[in-house]
C-alpha cells in the first residue's frame, strides 16, 4: 500500500506565527509500518539536517492510504490556515473530492482488521463535546 502522511508543526525557532506543513509519501503493508517509517525518517531527518531544528513536536493531520497509484488526481488533503485571536487556525478537510464508494482510497482508517487508525466519517461517538470546547491534539513524533 501507499500511504500519505500530512505532518505539520509550529517552527519554533521563527520568531512570527507559523505552520510548517510536511506532506510524506512511503510504501509500507500496513499503516503501524507506515507510521514507524515516517517516524524513523523525521528523526534521522532531524538529526542530519538543520530544516527541522525548530521542530519540537511534529502533528499528524491526516493518512491517506492508496492500494495503488490513482490513474485520476485525487486530492489527498486540503487546508487552509487563517489568523486567529492567538496565532494562526488550521482548517484541514481529508480527501475533499472524493466520490462515496470508492474503495481504492481511504483517509484514516487502513486495515478492517485494526483499530489503530478509526475514520472520522463514521465517528458518531464526539456528538455531546462541545465543539467550543479546545481539546489539544497529541503530538506524532516529540524532539
Amino acid at each position: 500500500m501507499l500511504y500519505i502522511g500530512n505532518f505539520s508543526y509550529n517552527d519554533d525557532s521563527d520568531d512570527k506565527d507559523n505552520f510548517c506543513l510536511m506532506p510524506c509519501v512511503v510504501y509500507a503493508q500496513n499503516a503501524e509500518e507506515a507510521m514507524g517509517k515516517f517516524a524513523q525518517h523525521f528523526q534521522d531527518f532531524r538529526r542530519t539536517t538543520d530544516l527541522l531544528d525548530g521542530a519540537h513536536e511534529i502533528y499528524l493531520d491526516s493518512l491517506t492510504e492508496l492500494e495503488e497509484a490513482p490513474s485520476d488526481p485525487v486530492i489527498c488533503q486540503w487546508q487552509k490556515i487563517v489568523p486567529a485571536v492567538n496565532g494562526l487556525c488550521s482548517m484541514t478537510s481529508v480527501l475533499p473530492d472524493l466520490n462515496e464508494g470508492t474503495d481504492m482510497v481511504n483517509a484514516n482508517a487502513c486495515d478492517d482488521d485494526e483499530d489503530d487508525f478509526d475514520s472520522d466519517q463514521d465517528d458518531d461517538e464526539d456528538e455531546d463535546e462541545d465543539e467550543d470546547e479546545f481539546v489539544p491534539d497529541e503530538p506524532f513524533l516529540s524532539f
